[in-house]
């Protein structure tokens, strides 16, 4: 850890890397902003339905593209989205992909899916297929004031009342079928990610954003992706708010945290 450690300050002092970064188009909790615009290869961990790949084509019709996820009829749907795009079906803590074959990876919100002793694993994966130098966008919820309204833990904290009302839902479908456990949506502190991370890196940014109306619309959100009707003007809206609300940096009291490491070029 004390190598990463070392170079915060300088690489928070040069983060205004302009050339490396996408127009004030996106906000700096987006990981669009934080894409290298020299990169080549990408790959996205916890890809989902491939929609930040297909935001990345959109930008950069020439980067060849990579995706992994665990839900199967999310790949499915990526695939669709991306034909010409590498998309597999795995885990991020085993990553099928050849050392040093990336620029870029990014992690948005996946790593509070995986187990906690998987963690490491799973940062010390990207570091293998990241070239010397590469970088990594990694987006996950953080231990702000309001973590305790994650909708996604409501399955734990009122099991009886989640089990009568649901009883299995969509996302229990999807790691049954990769046969995965679901685990505790666990809110990070910038030293936890750090920590996790270990050494071998360089701390290029940290960012924070959204703090109440962020877990408010994903809460209110929930009912319309349960009946699949998440395709209407109320749910977008919603989502825009989340979005607006993300954008802004509440210090150590947001509810979500951007963390940008690039990997040092050092053997370690």
């Amino acid at each position: 850890m004390g190598p990463a450690n070392n170079n915060v300050d300088t690489c928070m002092a040069t983060n205004g890397l302009a050339s490396t970064q996408k127009s004030s188009c996106h906000s700096r909790m987006e990981p669009m902003h934080w894409i290298p615009e020299d990169t080549t290869r990408l790959l996205d961990v916890g890809c989902n339905t491939g929609d930040l790949l297909s935001e990345c084509r959109l930008h950069y019709p020439n980067m060849h593209l990579a995706g992994i996820d665990i839900n199967h009829s999310s790949i499915e749907k990526a695939k669709r989205k991306l034909p010409d795009a590498e998309i597999q079906q795995g885990y991020g803590f085993q990553l099928p992909f050849a050392d040093g074959g990336f620029q870029c990876v990014t992690c948005i919100e996946v790593i509070e899916h995986v187990p906690q002793e998987f963690r490491p694993q799973l940062i010390s994966e990207i570091r293998r297929v990241l070239v010397p130098g590469g970088r990594l966008v990694l987006r996950c919820p953080h231990d702000g004031i309001f973590s305790w309204l994650d909708a996604q833990n409501f399955r734990f904290r009122f099991p009886r009342l989640y089990k009568a009302l649901v009883g299995g839902g969509n996302r229990d479908a999807y790691y049954e079928e990769a046969k995965e456990e679901l685990v505790w949506h666990h809110h990070f502190t910038r030293e936890e990610l750090v920590g996790v991370a270990g050494a071998g890196w360089e701390i290029e940014a940290c960012e924070f954003g959204g703090l109440i109306l962020f877990p408010i619309s994903d809460i209110l959100r929930w009912p319309f992706y349960r009946l699949k009707r998440a395709d209407n003007w109320l749910v977008r809206g919603l989502a825009k708010i989340a979005g607006m609300e993300l954008a802004m940096d509440f210090g150590r009291s947001s509810y979500g945290i951007l963390l940008v490491l690039r990997k040092s070029s050092a053997v370690v």
